[in-house]
């Protein structure tokens, strides 16, 4: 009598079984599709940033890559030793610092204004984000023209105004205030159109209960707005940062870097270490110094992110 309830157990457990296998198998099925998804990231993306990783601790250059050795960490001592190295940092951190900071403040104001004009909003925030549409080289190429000492417009009206023309693109503090203001004008449509959806998230009973509390337009901006527009202005200040950080076409075409290196980022200091002086391993140390602080900055930002979803 045991035997028989076991077997009658033991056949009405197989199909139970069965169907959770079944089941086990169909909610696998999304997951094995993604598998060449992964596969290809890892092909494309993945392995080109360990191979850099790895050629970072060779002595390698691309016209004699049979004299290749291996040198340990020689390429990092070599690199933080390199005063060419801390002026391409500080000339990029003064870039990074005084783009977003100008494109931020601009950009709030713009999507301030853009959040007023109800009618006109939608067009208005197209034909504003016209600059972001236009290819860095063309807007590099056109801005060296408008800075141009001999013909540009800039010192046309500077002439007008009975001034004496300047060589923006000739001294280094000028170059550089120069590829800012043209970054600046770039950017910042790019970072109001995102900081005008951040505001038409903003429910409309805050502010109006911030008015009715009696705050003023500068109140309501500090206490209301901005904390309410936080993770929006994270988001774009970590897109804006790496961005920045990796800056090279927009640089090269107006400067090229100088004058000497007073204009020059990480990615036209990568490009002239590969390209001019063949060093790939020291390219290489560069380029995953670069990364490094990409990931830095971008853990710090997503940890305020969340830090704000949470609370």
């Amino acid at each position: 009598m045991t035997d028989l309830r076991h077997t009658a157990t033991s056949a009405g457990g197989a199909p139970g079984g069965t169907a959770k296998r079944f089941r086990l198998g169909r909610a696998a099925v999304p997951y094995l599709l993604l598998v060449p998804s992964f596969a290809l990231l890892g092909v494309v993306l993945i392995y080109p940033l360990i191979y850099n990783i790895y050629l970072s601790f060779f002595s390698w250059r691309y016209t004699n890559p049979a004299a290749t050795r291996f040198v340990g960490f020689d390429n990092y001592l070599k690199l933080f030793s390199d005063p060419n190295f801390w002026q391409v940092s500080e000339f990029t951190a003064l870039f990074v610092v005084a783009t977003i900071l100008l494109e931020f403040v601009l950009g709030l104001l713009g999507a301030l204004l853009l959040s007023s004009l109800f009618q006109s909003r939608k067009w208005l925030a197209t034909v504003i984000l016209l600059p972001y549409l236009v290819a860095p080289i063309a807007v590099g190429l056109n801005w060296r023209l408008l800075w141009n000492y001999e013909f540009g417009l800039v010192n046309y009206f500077l002439v007008l105004l009975g001034m004496d023309p300047v060589n923006w693109l000739g001294q280094s503090n000028l170059a550089q205030t120069a590829v800012i203001i043209t970054e600046v004008w770039r950017s910042t449509p790019f970072v109001t159109i995102i900081l005008l959806a951040g505001l038409t998230s903003i429910p409309r009973e805050s502010m109006e209960a911030a008015r009715i509390d009696g705050t003023n337009a500068w109140q309501e901006l500090v206490h209301v707005i901005l904390p309410l527009l936080r993770p929006s202005l994270t988001i774009a200040l970590l897109f804006q940062t790496i961005v920045k950080l990796r800056v090279f076409d927009l640089i090269y075409i107006m400067t090229a870097g100088g004058p000497g290196i007073s204009t020059q980022p990480y990615g036209i200091y990568i490009y002239r270490t590969y390209f001019r002086y063949f060093d790939g391993g020291q390219a290489a140390t560069i380029a995953v110094v670069l990364m490094l602080l990409g990931a830095l900055i971008s853990v710090v930002y997503i940890r305020l992110v969340y830090k704000e979803v949470e609370h």
